[in-house]
């Protein structure tokens, strides 16, 4: 005998809609295997200032510390490292691990970065990882990682 199966349902339920507030003239970019991708206006010779979405799932039970620890893996491989802060922040009642750092690899400028992690209990089927991601350019950091943060700061999360 067969079943019906259906996605979304209980057993699978949709990924948490996200909302974020990005300034009127950026742009929406697709990007395979990422839910959203947003940038500044493409300006020759200049770092395009971005912020990247993603949605994962995991089992029940996956933790916010167990997400820290993949988010340390990653950077582990950044090369040229430099941390300028890790901990945790609360946005809307949804606490973020909270991430800056820069990289250079070589031949290209430095990148800053600012991630942020956030873990969903979606009952006792599975929980989601979500990730934002913000970009930019060392030479003009001082002011787009503000920037960034911002859009960052603007994060909605609704369970369908």
């Amino acid at each position: 005998m067969a079943k019906s199966v259906s996605y979304p349902s209980a057993e699978f339920p949709a990924p948490p809609q996200v909302t974020v507030e990005v300034p009127d003239d950026w742009e929406m970019l697709t990007v395979p295997g990422v839910q959203m991708a947003l940038a500044q206006p493409r300006q020759e010779g200049k770092f395009r200032a971005n912020v990247v979405v993603t949605v994962q799932r995991f089992g029940p039970g996956f933790t916010l510390e167990a997400a820290k620890e993949g988010l340390e893996q990653r950077k582990s491989a950044l090369p040229e490292l430099e941390e300028l802060g890790t901990g945790e922040i609360d946005v809307e009642g949804t606490t973020w691990i909270a991430s800056e750092y820069g990289y250079t690899q070589p031949g290209r400028p430095t990148v800053v970065q600012a991630a942020r992690y956030a873990v969903v209990a979606r009952g006792d089927v599975a929980t989601d990882v979500i990730e934002i991601v913000g970009s930019c350019g060392a030479e003009s950091a001082e002011e787009e990682i503000e920037l960034v943060r911002s859009i960052q700061d603007s994060v909605q999360l609704a369970q369908l």
